[in-house]
């Protein structure tokens, strides 16, 4: 016999019910109202100007610092770079902290690439000695840039950010722990600048903590995504922060991305550190377009409120507690940040599953649902969750597949992201409508709201070993769990009082869930997109028992599902025409140029597929790998097409020593650019010899059978290279190129008006036998 059979209960009136429902529909409405305005109206930090109190962060006054080093591109070894340099060593020597520059050789090589990565960097390190030092606490950007871009997002926020922190530091009372602003160089070459400072540095207090501040973006929530652990006095003293955002479960996502920062190398040398990035308007990272007027400086404001009052805290604290302070998790709370033990997180999931299991109970035995029932309902929330990220992700994908030229190459962003944004969460919630109306017609809708919520708590419990994930579902749904229980709990006669519980309980759950949506965009459309999927999921979970009393007919299917796919339409129409060539900031196309000097023919190459007629008629072929053109790609494809040759004078390598026994031999050689180009490389044919050994401009470098590398700023003097060798064929095969970043050079090169190019390179390659 059917348990949903096994207990009758008296029907209640017509009247009744419909001033069940009626009351149910004026509490969903409040609950997304309450919750829609604590979403959508985040306290926000406005830009203080220039005559703000001397001990205070000021927007414009960190702007000052960014307008003067953002005026265009200053990758390593350009003018720009030098420049930028010379005014952040001015700015600190004014604040009177004992400031240097450090130069040395950087390096960097990847696992699984063949092209190792190197650079001369010159890392600014100024340093502010406390009064009774028990550590150091270092506040971390980096002041170089990709090529064609002015990064005032990238890292001049960060930049500026540490500068007006050193000086409101300065500013106040002297204090305990020595304070250093670290500006790394190299960053954007593969953290070579963090590299050095970590492999040298020599700070007069220990433990170091490291404030990290990075960007994605041009604007957005700063948000601190990762932290070192033991992190529980790093938290504690973040969370005294007016306006701190952090979340465990970011650091997850963040390895998704293909992007990191020199959080990493503190990290892997041992140091404490805290990494704070923006991430939204994404459109701009990297490109020509990341300038000081789009910047927000909403955004730099509250990186700097954060960054200057969690800095005070660490600098007055005893920071050798650190290494003993525990390990935490936390979440962003309208209120603050809510930060626990990691073992309440884990206590708190199986808390969850507990509170499910006695729901599933109560309703079995009340005849509202039955055991097969609800564990039906696992299996359709889990598809409808997963549709419903999918969901999420296909206006962008539609979008993205007829028009390319709408992303920006780098992030795959729009310039106008928010209606891709909203008809992304519509697609969501109609998946879960439609899935709602089809389960519902037939079977009980308690059974749906049991499978729903024993689906987050199974989640919960297989997300233990991840820290962050169990709390972020718990925050999502155990309001909305312990609300129901309590109304199951309540005498079935009563009306109102389970009511309130079940409303109160979904509004705890939707001021996290709201929020969370929102935030996941600042990923971007193509990564945010489906976790904000599935955060509406969450969220939708969570309201299911206030949703109970609306009954699902056929005709609510229909209109669920007409009225999502028009809406979607409609929306992602609108957000198509937003973004349309020629209404928004000018689009963007890599282009890339290599001239072989040997051949004397040159090819115009992109690792990205063309996005309009223009570069269309430029790469004609492809994609197709390149590895005599762009040596350091490797074998990854590229599209390409043929260029006009370009006058340009190819690198030079001179012999200075080379000595031969047997299949062994050791040549040291001097690599140069004569055109001065910004970055030098060489390439060993792996037929001719395998190197044992290499050294280069005295940094020992990983030998491999495959070898290569990348060297940044070699200076007009070139760098020396030393290659212990065994010999497989009597002549040395040697690829060698540089790199610029002027397309300018090449004849009869002009992009059209709307176009910018994004990292530009122009690199002169030539094959030598040694």
């Amino acid at each position: 016999m059917d348990s949903a059979a096994a207990v009758r209960h008296p029907a209640p009136s017509p009247r009744s019910r419909f001033q069940a429902l009626g009351t149910s529909v004026l509490a969903l409405i409040g609950v997304l109202l309450v919750a829609g305005l604590v979403a959508l109206f985040p306290g926000s930090d406005e830009p203080l100007g220039t005559d703000a109190p001397a001990d205070v962060f000021s927007a414009a006054r960190a702007g000052e610092h960014i307008d003067a080093i953002a005026t265009g591109p200053r990758p390593l070894g350009s003018t720009a770079h030098a420049a930028a340099r010379d005014h952040l060593v001015a700015a600190l020597e004014e604040l009177g902290w004992s400031t240097r520059v450090d130069s040395g050789v950087g390096w960097m090589a990847r696992s699984g690439e063949a092209t190792q990565r190197g650079a001369r960097v010159q890392n600014i390190v100024a340093t502010r000695a406390g009064t009774d030092p028990t550590g150091t606490v270092v506040l971390a950007a980096h002041y170089d840039t990709v090529r064609g871009s002015p990064g005032a997002g990238d890292d001049g926020i960060g930049v500026g950010t540490v500068l007006e922190v050193a000086r409101a530091i300065e500013s106040g009372p002297p204090p305990r722990n020595d304070v250093v602003v670290l500006l790394t160089d190299g960053e954007e070459n593969g953290l070579l600048g963090a590299y050095r400072f970590v492999g040298t540095e020599s700070v007069r207090a220990g433990p170091v903590v490291v404030l990290n501040h990075e960007a994605r973006g041009n604007a957005g929530t700063p948000t601190t995504f990762r932290i070192t652990s033991p992190n529980g006095v790093l938290i504690d003293s973040l969370a005294g922060a007016p306006g701190a955002n952090a979340d465990s479960l970011t650091e997850l996502i963040f390895e998704a991305l293909p992007n990191d920062t020199d959080f990493r190398r503190f990290a892997e040398h041992g140091h404490h550190a805290l990494d704070t990035a923006i991430s939204a308007g994404s459109a701009y990272y990297h490109s020509p377009l990341d300038t000081p007027d789009r910047l927000s400086r909403t955004s730099l404001q509250h990186m700097g409120d954060t960054s200057l009052a969690t800095a005070r805290t660490l600098a007055g604290s005893d920071l050798t507690t650190v290494d003993n302070g525990g390990d935490q998790v936390v979440t962003t709370a309208p209120w603050g940040l809510l930060h626990v033990p990691r073992w309440v997180e884990v206590v708190g999931a199986i808390a969850l599953a507990a509170i499910v299991g006695a729901i599933v109970v109560l309703r079995v035995r009340r005849g509202e649902s039955s055991a097969w029932q609800a564990g039906a309902a696992v299996a359709v929330s889990l598809l409808a969750a997963v549709l419903a990220a999918g969901a999420a992700w296909l206006p962008w994908w539609i979008v993205q597949t007829v028009d390319p030229g709408m992303a920006a190459p780098v992030a795959d962003e729009p310039y106008r992201p928010g209606v891709f944004q909203f008809a992304a969460v519509v697609a969501a919630l109609g998946v879960l409508l439609v899935a709602r109306s089809w389960w519902e017609r037939g079977r009980p809708a308690a059974a749906l709201t049991c499978g729903a919520f024993t689906l987050v708590a199974v989640l919960a419990l297989a997300g233990i070993p991840f820290a962050g994930v169990p709390l972020t579902l718990l925050v999502l749904t155990l309001p909305a769990a312990l609300g129901l229980l309590v109304a199951l709990l309540l005498p079935q006669r009563d009306t109102v009082w389970p009511l309130v519980a079940i409303t109160l309980g979904a509004l705890g759950s939707l001021i996290f869930g709201l929020p969370a949506v929102l935030v996941a965009f600042d990923a971007g459309l193509l990564y945010g997109t489906p976790v904000a999927g599935l955060f509406v999921a969450f969220t939708f979970a969570a309201v299911l028992p206030l949703c109970e009393p609306f009954a699902s007919t056929t005709r609510g299917l229909v209109i669920s599902a007409t009225g999502t796919i028009a809406i979607v339409v409609v929306g992602t129409l609108l957000a198509g025409y937003l973004n349309r060539d020629g209404a928004t900031d000018p689009r963007q196309e890599y282009l890339w140029y290599s001239l072989d000097a040997d051949r004397g023919a040159a090819v115009w190459g992109s690792p990205d597929g063309p996005r309009s007629d223009w570069s269309e008629g430029l790469l004609t072929t492809g994609p197709e790998s390149l590895p005599t053109a762009f040596p350091w790609r490797e074998h990854r494809p590229m599209y390409h097409g043929p260029a006009p040759v370009a006058d340009l004078e190819a690198p030079e390598v001179e012999i200075l020593e080379d000595t031969t026994g047997g299949s062994a031999r050791k040549i040291r050689l001097r690599l140069t650019s004569p055109r001065n180009a910004q970055a030098v490389g060489l390439w060993i044919d792996n037929t001719t010899a395998h190197v044992h050994g290499a050294t280069v401009d005295g940094f020992r470098a990983e030998p491999s059978d495959d070898f290569g590398f990348l060297f940044w700023a070699p200076g007009p003097d070139g760098i020396e290279v030393e290659l212990t060798l065994s010999m497989l064929e009597s002549r040395l095969g040697v690829r060698v190129a540089d790199l610029g970043d002027d397309l300018g050079e090449v004849p009869g090169f002009e992009p059209p008006a709307d176009r910018v190019v994004v990292q530009p390179t122009v690199a002169v390659t030539r094959t030598l036998q040694l």
